[in-house]
This record gives structure tokens, C-alpha cells and sequence, in this order.
């Protein structure tokens, strides 16, 4: 953005941002009067916007129908986000607005975001809602954050964070489920400069596969552009996975393959170009696109390498029988028009690197493999790391401070690849303890922490080291826990309510250090969480005094949601369970189902067929289900992916969706 008030240019983009802005979406500024009560009100934001110094832009919208009232927060530059985050916190924080200091996921098809992004140049935007018993609050604190930067000395507002770093966060937070931390940090990616376009797109493509956002995929501008460019493993698979989803999910299933075919000439024009390539690494989603594509272009080599293996037809046949039955058949002599042919396929070439987890740390004491091994995904064909739990920790105890941080690159792949029965609790505790000792404490690190913890604890340790970690936990929790991180620290706190525990005095004293900063400040505390901190209080015996709502001038808004179905769809049943028994004492009225299918079903989908909000932990979820659900949906259903995978987090989210209808 340029800031330069003497620059004509400056000048005439915010005259037409202002126009844009307060246009019919936003009745805010109608007459755009001002000497009206409204353009009074309106002056002092709108001399920051016109001066164009360092001060961030705070602008309101009004919902037409609701007609509450929002703060868009506008940093001058992407660079300044963290910066603004952290003043938004300080300022305005839980107190007086619900914000979890990460931007707004700005919607594409909203014309008042659309205008916020062109004239910022960035999407890293903050979108600050109030109840209505605080909102004047509110915007006074916004106010005197203006005032407050306008009269401050000048100072860099950038602390650069390497690439490499961001890297990691995003992977990490992808893995764990944290999913405003991932996007924030894709967008910080995208402002650094650091890596290009191409990269970032194959980032971009990841993370909707990861959240089952198929349609929005196949949308991107550039996929074109991506399949013809011979993508990674994982994004050739993530796009194929897409085209599954939305063109031959429905008919395969009913073994219409006339239906499939012609969808997918409509909707497959990437399809040629990913054919080229090894199948080994691809889903069964992925694979059963290639086969109907090698059946519509009628004897392609992928169809003649499928002809000859067992194992990738038998993965076509569990989603597509009448599809495999085709190439169980002698092959036709004939071929026909349709699509055209891809080169011929590699049938077991992989790419070069570690073969294990145990090679892989061990290589990370020698040189950095770390973008060849995420980028490929190469760890999907390693053997479980609980195979050689005890030698990948013994190894991760002699890196030194540099490889030790290479290391916590592959943190995102080494939960992903998580087998819920066989956890590799050792490797997690190593884990853990390089993040505590590197004060590795951002939002997407927070999240990979607990993801690591609940590895651990899982693995139902022995005393003596159930209390070791905790109490190393226990010791940093100060760097972090606070009020602005409520949700990540009640996951914490819930995860060792539920776990088994052969110490309570370690449990105790943990769950203190998590609770403690939560309950002196419950002012910032958004209602529905204090409830939940107070409940976990007292199931962990953490002796802690809580305030009651009405003496907060609050009132959890549970009870007052409208009756409405809401389906939570988590692959941890204990997760499923606690949310919806804590919502059963909070919000009655609400039918709540929940679902841990591992792919979609008949029953699945007539779950999410009736629910008015669905809510979804992506960490412990498949993309089958995933995308089933969003592929099913009613449309006017609200669908939300929890910022994680514990019981804060999906109660959280499902709040906010409910409250959302």
C-alpha cells in the first residue's frame, strides 16, 4: 500500500476504497454526509485512513440484517500483522471483542472484502466483532490504540521471520489442525517474498485438500498452470483427490460410469496432465480418477499398468467396482476419442531420500533434506515411527542446536503420519522437549505441542516419566498460557482431564500453571469458556476461584441459540463425547450428532443433510470424510473447521457456528 499522503495516487484510492467500502453491502455511510451523526462519528477514522501514516486503518461495517456492527482492522503492510495482532490483544483482546489475534479468512465472493484486499494488498485483515453489552468499549479501545500509535516514535514494525521458519509453522499447524494459524501463516509467506509463486500455490492446494475444500480448489486461478508443471506427489494426488470429490464421488457410487464419464470431460481439463508420473504414492481417490480417465481415453498405458496390479485395482475397486470390473477384462484392441493419453506412466520409480524415520534424523545431523522429504511426502511410505520409537528419540537426544531446528521442520509430517494405536510416545517426548527448549511458542507451534502431548500421553507412560514432561511443560507454561490463547490452553487442559494419569500431583501442578493466568483474568474470557475452564478446574482438583457470569456482566450465549441440529464430525471419539455432553449442559435445545467415520456413508450423509452447522477437526479427520461432508451439505448450512483438535477447540468452533445461522 502506499502511504504517501503527498502522492496523488494515495489520494484517489482511497476516494474509491471509501466508496467501495461503504457501498450497499455496508449501509453503515449511506449519504456519505459528512456532517451528518454518523459522519462526525466516522471523521477521526477516516483522517487515519486519508493520512496515511504507520497507524493501522480501523473502518465498520453493519450487517443490513442482524445489523450488528463490525471493525475491520487494515495493517499498512502484511508485515505489520503480528505487530497489530499483539496491540489488538493488548487493547481490545477477549475483553471486549471475540478475537483470537489470528486475521479473518476474508471471503472471495463479498464484495466489502474484495475491496478491503485490493486497497490493503494484503489479506492479512482483522475482523473484530463485539457483544453488544461491550461494543462501545470497543471501538473507544480502538480508538485510543490510534491515538496511542499517532503520537508514538517512529519504530520498525517488522521482525523478519525466516522462510524456513514460517515453513515449519505452517506444516506444523497444517498437521495439527490449527487452520486460522495455517492460513495466517500462508498469507505471512505469501507477503515475505520468499518463495514463489508456483511454491506458494502448491502450499495453497495442500491445505484445501487437508480441509476437504474441494470446490474451492479446483477454483484457484492456477491450477492449470500447477497440474501441466509435473507438481509434487502430493499436490498431483491433492488435485486428482479434488476431481474425485465433486465429479465422480456421487456416480461411481452408484456405478453410473456413463454419468462419470461425462463429468468428468466437463470438469476434468487438468486430468491429461496428471496423468504422467508414478502411481504409487497416490490415494485410492487419486487412482480411481486416473482409471476412469485411462477408460474414457480407452487403452492408455496407466490402464495397462492397473491391468497388471493387483494391489492399485483392488484400491480402484473399494470405490468404483464397476469401474475395476473394466480392467479386469481382457484389454480392448480398439481406441476411441475422449481424453487423450499421458506419457507413459512410471510404475515404481520414487524419489531419492531417507527410507525411514530413523535415517531421516539421522541425515539431519549431516545436511538439511527437510524440503524434499515435505515437499514429496516421502514419510507416507515409510514404516510407522512406533517401529524404532526408542532409537528415533535416542537419535533426536544427540542433535546439536542446528539440527535440533531442522528437525522441528518435519514436526507437521511426524504428526500426520501418527497411527492412533501404535503412538510413537518416545519420539513425541523428544519432540516436545526440543519445542520447550527453543522457545518454540507461536500459534501453529502451540498447536504441534499439543498434538505431541496427546501422542504422549496416549501411550499411557509410566509415572516417572508421565510427571517428567509434565512438569518440563509445567516450568515454560508462563512464555505462553495466557487469556489471548485461552483455546490451545483448555485443549491442554483437557487433554489431561481425559488421559489416564499415574500421578495426579504431576497432573496437578501442570494443570495450575495452564489454569491459574485463565482464572485471574476471566474478563477476557469469552462466556462459553469460562464455563468450560471452571468445569475443568474442578474435574483436575486445580483449587482456583471462578467468577460467576452475571458477576462478569456476561452471559454465555449458548442457552439462546435456536433450537438447530449441529453435526461434529472428529475421528477421536473421547473429543466427540466430551463436546457434546458439554453442550447437552449448555445449550440444551441443540440436537447434536456426531460422527467418526473414516469415509462417507449413507447414515453420514443424512446427518449432514439435516444439520444447519457442521463442525470439523481437521487433524483428526480423512480428506474422504472431509470432502464427503462439504459435498453434501445444505447450503445454507454453516460449516466450520475447528482451530484444532481437542474439545476447547471444536466447542469453540461450534459457538461460533451455531451463534453464526
Amino acid at each position: 500500500m502506499n502511504t504517501d499522503p503527498t502522492v496523488d495516487d494515495y489520494s484517489l484510492a482511497v476516494d474509491v476504497f471509501i466508496e467501495a467500502f461503504f457501498g450497499p453491502a455496508n449501509p453503515v455511510w449511506s449519504d456519505r454526509d459528512p456532517n451528518s451523526v454518523i459522519g462526525r462519528r466516522l471523521a477521526p477514522y477516516l483522517q487515519v485512513l486519508r493520512h496515511g501514516s504507520g497507524v493501522p486503518i480501523v473502518l465498520p461495517r453493519q450487517n443490513p440484517q442482524t445489523r450488528q456492527w463490525v471493525a475491520y482492522v487494515i495493517p499498512r503492510d502484511a508485515r505489520h500483522a503480528g505487530a497489530v495482532s499483539e496491540l489488538l490483544q493488548a487493547f481490545v483482546g477477549p475483553t471486549y471483542a471475540r478475537f483470537d489475534g489470528l486475521p479473518t479468512q476474508l471471503a472471495d465472493e463479498d464484495p466489502i472484502d474484495q475491496a478491503v484486499v485490493r486497497f490493503a494488498g494484503h489479506r492479512l485483515i482483522f475482523v473484530i466483532e463485539s457483544p453488544r453489552a461491550v461494543e462501545k468499549r470497543m471501538w473507544d479501545a480502538l480508538r485510543l490504540l490510534q491515538q496511542t500509535l499517532a503520537v508514538r516514535p517512529h519504530r520498525s514494525w517488522h521482525a523478519p521471520v525466516p522462510v524456513g521458519r514460517l515453513l515449519a509453522q505452517f506444516e506444523i499447524a497444517l498437521a495439527s489442525g490449527a487452520n486460522a494459524a495455517s492460513a495466517a501463516i500462508l498469507d505471512q509467506l505469501t507477503a515475505t517474498g520468499g518463495l514463489n509463486a508456483t511454491n506458494l500455490s502448491h502450499l495453497r492446494i495442500k491445505r484445501l485438500a487437508k480441509l476437504g475444500r474441494s470446490s474451492e480448489m479446483l477454483r484457484l486461478p492456477d491450477l492449470v498452470d500447477v497440474a501441466t508443471t509435473r507438481p509434487p506427489a502430493p499436490v498431483r494426488d491433492a488435485i486428482l483427490g479434488a476431481v474425485y470429490a465433486t465429479a465422480l464421488a456421487e456416480p461411481l457410487s452408484t456405478g453410473d460410469l456413463e454419468t462419470a464419464r461425462s463429468r468428468l470431460i466437463h470438469a476434468g481439463t487438468m486430468v491429461p496432465a496428471l496423468m504422467e508420473g508414478p502411481l504409487t504414492d497416490l490415494r485410492p481417490q487419486a487412482l480411481t480418477v486416473l482409471a476412469m480417465a485411462a477408460w474414457v481415453a480407452d487403452s492408455t498405458p496407466i490402464g495397462e499398468l492397473l491391468r497388471h496390479s493387483p494391489e492399485m485395482l483392488a484400491a480402484v475397486e473399494q470405490l468404483a467396482p464397476d469401474l475395476a470390473a473394466h480392467y479386469r477384462e481382457p484389454a480392448p484392441t480398439a481406441k476411441s476419442d475422449g481424453l487423450p493419453d499421458g506419457d507413459q506412466p512410471e510404475s515404481a520409480d520414487t524419489p531419492a531420500g531417507p527410507k525411514s524415520w530413523l535415517e531421516c534424523v539421522t541425515r539431519l545431523s549431516e545436511h538439511d533434506a527437510n524440503r524434499e522429504i515435505l515437499d514429496q511426502e516421502l514419510w507416507r511410505s515409510w514404516a510407522p515411527a512406533a517401529d524404532a520409537d526408542n532409537d528415533i528419540a535416542a537419535a533426536l537426544q544427540q542433535l546439536d542446536d542446528e539440527a535440533a531446528g531442522r528437525v522441528w521442520h518435519l514436526v507437521g509430517a511426524f504428526v500426520d503420519s501418527d497411527q492412533y494405536r501404535r503412538p510413537a510416545a518416545e519420539t513425541a517426548r523428544e519432540l516436545l522437549s526440543n519445542a520447550l527448549t527453543h522457545n518454540r511458542f507461536s500459534p501453529g507451534d502451540l498447536a504441534g505441542i499439543v498434538a505431541l502431548a496427546e501422542i504422549f500421553l496416549r501411550a499411557s507412560p509410566d509415572a516417572e516419566t508421565y510427571a517428567r514432561l509434565l512438569d518440563d511443560l509445567a516450568a515454560e507454561a508462563t512464555r505462553w498460557v495466557g487469556p489471548d490463547r485461552a483455546t490451545v490452553v483448555l485443549d491442554l487442559a483437557d487433554l489431561l482431564a481425559s488421559a489416564s494419569c499415574p500421578d495426579e500431583e504431576a497432573r496437578l501442578r501442570l494443570a495450575y500453571q495452564l489454569l491459574r493466568p485463565l482464572s485471574d483474568h476471566p474478563k477476557r474470557l469469552d462466556a462459553d469458556q469460562l464455563t468450560f475452564a471452571a468445569r475443568l478446574s474442578t474435574e483436575l482438583g486445580a483449587r482456583l476461584t471462578w467468577p460467576q457470569q452475571d458477576d462478569l456482566g456476561t452471559a454465555s450465549i449458548l442457552p439462546d441459540i435456536p433450537a438447530q441440529d449441529l453435526l461434529l464430525y472428529s475421528l477421536d471419539e473421547k473429543v466427540l463425547d466430551r463436546v457434546r455432553a458439554e453442550l447437552q449442559l449448555q445449550a440444551p435445545q441443540v440436537s447434536v450428532t456426531v460422527s467418526h467415520d473414516h469415509v462417507g456413508s449413507r447414515q453420514l450423509k443424512q446427518w449432514t443433510r439435516r444439520a444447519d452447522a457442521i463442525v470439523l477437526a481437521t487433524r483428526c479427520a480423512t480428506h474422504a470424510a472431509t470432502g464427503f461432508i462439504r459435498a453434501h451439505c445444505r447450503p445454507d448450512a454453516i460449516v466450520r473447521e475447528a482451530d484444532g483438535s481437542g474439545s476447547a477447540s471444536l466447542l469453540r468452533a461450534a459457538t461460533i457456528a451455531m451463534t453464526r445461522r
